[in-house]
């Protein structure tokens, strides 16, 4: 009996130890995936950087002293931070590093995810994804604050600073955990299935007008591409030509993100020149080439054939949003359109800025927002009244309505009689609103009354239900039902001597008490 025991007690003791080892393990594991998550995107893209900003350094003929400040200003650059060197502000930063930035960050962060974690590892999983870059971005600060002794550059604000890098950081760590966390927190939320697809066609709708004004762009390059060559001519030699190229492919997105402003009809300021959907005012601009898009002079045919673009994209998301209720089409047409219109203006806050000297650069907000709002919502509405109004749409908005209030034999739910073969529907026996429960508590008690005295009040939990202020049971039904399944009228029946007449239906059914 005490060898039994003390086995049992070395057993408990073993797998104790066993269960302490793997938690250590676990919780070894967890910090080392926090570490990574923290350091590793910010590591890779300082080495990315620091291999660039040499080559650059060196193709000009400068020495590597510079290099520390260089990767600093680039760092600093990615997250949308303006930059001030000698007495030009550039403000206008090129999107494309900062959305590949956010990618990476959002693959990362879904890869420490999963759905089965509680919500402390989730919040330190956020935490590490934002809290490393935050501490890049302070050794960036200081770097470029100590090269501004000896150089043009200028420290920018640190607010500023920190604020845009826990913004962008934030914004993909959320993409991340959203990839695998959206199903739950909408189930937990209750956000209405309506909703949900209103979202996912506001989502769409950007993306048709990001796509279509992609579209537009390299239309434009080809169509000018001669002067997109003579801007790569003058960066004086290859490698000037190369550092246009690649700045044209970085600034890639702001371009497309302007032209979608322009499609929606908001003028664009780039420079000295004003672009919108009928075509353009003269000015100076930056010496990019990409910038060969621009329009010169008005539109001219091009106007229809962009027009019928954004009412086709407009259409088209219309089309997403139908539905056989006209109030729930309705609604998520509008909950696309605020969709669309905010992600818009959203994307031309991160596409403008001020760029020195040629002033503002960027699509007028409120009013690209309102047009993108505009071109969803009338649209999608119109599309949405056209589609309620189909002979085909009401005949089937009829079947589901007949389906879901009469029975399987033709009797309605509530006392009706089903359509006869004329279509002509018969006019309902009870009123709904005549219909009262009353409470158990207040039914009769158990036992036999003088009038009844053999039946029995209803079972307990069973409420009594009451019709125009008379019982159901004592109705008396004057009717004849034949073999076909019809009904048969008989002759008239007066009520009996002491009943009382309660209703009459189409069919001469003579209800009594």
């Amino acid at each position: 009996m005490a060898s039994s025991t003390a086995e049992n007690l070395a057993a408990r003791l073993r797998e104790m130890r066993r269960t302490r080892r793997a938690d250590e393990v676990g919780a070894a594991d967890s910090a080392r995936a926090l570490v990574r998550l923290a350091f590793g995107t910010t590591a890779i893209t300082l080495a990315i950087l620091v291999v660039i900003a040499a080559l650059t350094l060196v193709a000009v003929g400068d020495g590597l002293g510079s290099l520390p400040a260089t990767v600093a200003s680039m760092w600093l650059g990615i997250h949308q931070i303006p930059l001030t060197i000698g007495e030009v502000t550039i403000g206008v930063l090129p999107l494309a590093p900062t959305l590949l930035m956010v990618a990476a960050v959002a693959r990362a962060t879904t890869r420490a995810t999963d759905v089965d974690r509680p919500h402390s590892e989730v919040t330190a999983v956020i935490l590490s994804a934002i809290g490393g870059p935050l501490l890049a971005t302070i050794l960036s600060l200081a770097v470029v604050m100590d090269a501004s002794t000896v150089m043009t550059i200028q420290s920018p604000d640190a607010l500023l600073a920190f604020a845009c890098t826990f913004a962008v950081h934030a914004v993909g760590a959320g993409i991340g955990v959203g990839l695998k966390w959206w199903s739950t927190l909408v189930v937990r939320a209750g956000v209405a299935d309506w909703v949900l697809k209103g979202l996912r066609c506001g989502v769409v709708a950007v993306t048709a007008l990001m796509t279509l004004g992609a579209m537009v762009v390299a239309v434009r390059l080809v169509i000018n591409w001669s002067v997109a060559g003579d801007l790569l001519a003058a960066g004086n030699g290859w490698i000037g030509g190369l550092g246009l190229t690649l700045l044209s492919i970085l600034y890639l997105p702001n371009v497309v993100i302007g032209a979608a402003g322009a499609l929606v009809g908001a003028p664009v300021a780039v420079g000295g020149v004003t672009v919108d959907l009928f075509g353009s005012q003269g000015g100076r601009v930056p010496p990019l080439p990409v910038l060969a898009a621009l329009p010169d002079g008005g539109a001219g045919h091009w106007t229809a054939l962009l027009l019928i673009g954004i009412a086709g994209t407009a259409l088209f998301v219309g089309r997403l949003c139908l539905d056989r209720s006209l109030l729930r089409n309705l609604r998520m047409v509008v909950v696309a359109a605020a969709t669309s219109s905010l992600f818009l203006v959203i994307a031309s806050v991160l596409a403008g800025g001020e760029l020195g000297v040629l002033g503002k650069v960027g699509a007028n907000l409120p009013v690209a927002g309102v047009f993108m709002f505009g071109w969803i919502a009338v649209i999608g509405s119109v599309t949405a009244l056209v589609y309620s109004a189909l002979p085909s749409r009401r005949r089937a908005r009829s079947n589901i309505i007949d389906d879901d209030y009469y029975d399987d034999d033709g009797r309605g739910e509530e006392g009706h009689s089903d359509t006869d073969d004329e279509g002509v529907e018969s006019i309902p026996v009870v009123d709904e609103a005549a219909i009262e429960f009353v409470p158990v508590d207040e039914q009769t008690p158990l036992g036999l009354d003088d009038d009844h005295d053999d039946e029995l009040p209803p079972g307990p939990g069973r409420p009594e239900v009451i019709v125009d202020g008379w019982d159901p049971e004592d109705w008396a039904l004057d009717e004849v039902w034949d073999d076909t399944g019809s009904v048969v009228v008989d002759e008239p029946i007066d009520a009996a001597e002491g009943e009382e007449l309660v209703s009459t239906d189409d069919f001469g059914t003579r209800r009594t008490r």
